[in-house]
């Protein structure tokens, strides 16, 4: 049952992971734009160059539990690859442990941050710039659960190796 929902969280992860991708696209398109704009046409605007930072953060926020997900996060291979297999879950369990301790704790300090945003209808202050301010830092709390979610599906993934089980990503042939 704990192996199915690691399952979901990791497929909720996997979407964000996309959201990102496509971010990353848009944010690609919208550079682009900007600066043929500006220098064969000497024109721009504030919103599209604030934009480009607004697609900076479901970026960076949901591409973190993405990429933990795929295994890709920076740790100390020189080390890690040394140990057994058993302490190397035992460590990733307690990283995954801290990890979501330290989602939280972002989780819990951004709502508050993002409530007085929205209450204030925040806006950017610039003339021209985008108006819903309090969009953008909504997304601060949903990438903190994000990635506290994707802690606790790998702490959950690696409990379950730790006893013997099989988890469902451990059978997928199709990731080489």
């Amino acid at each position: 049952m704990l192996t199915k929902l690691a399952s979901r969280l990791e497929a909720v992860t996997a979407l964000l992971g996309q959201v990102a991708a496509f971010a990353i696209l848009a944010l690609v398109l919208l550079v682009t734009t900007n600066v043929l704009l500006r220098y064969f046409f000497r024109t721009g605007s504030v919103w599209s160059q604030e934009l480009e930072w607004h697609l900076m953060a479901p970026i960076a926020l949901f591409a973190i539990p993405y990429t933990l997900m795929k295994g890709d996060a920076v740790r100390v291979d020189v080390l890690y690859e040394r140990f057994s297999g058993r302490t190397r879950l035992l460590l990733d369990i307690f990283a995954g442990i801290v990890g979501m301790a330290v989602a939280f704790l972002l989780l819990k300090y951004s709502i508050p941050y993002v409530e007085k945003s929205w209450m204030n209808g925040e806006g950017s202050p610039d003339p021209g710039g985008l108006p819903a301010r309090y969009l953008l830092k909504a997304i601060l709390p949903i990438g903190f659960a994000a990635l506290f979610c994707q802690q606790l599906a790998q702490v959950i993934a690696n409990c379950a190796r730790l006893s013997g089980a099989v988890y469902p990503a451990d059978t997928d042939k199709s990731d080489p």
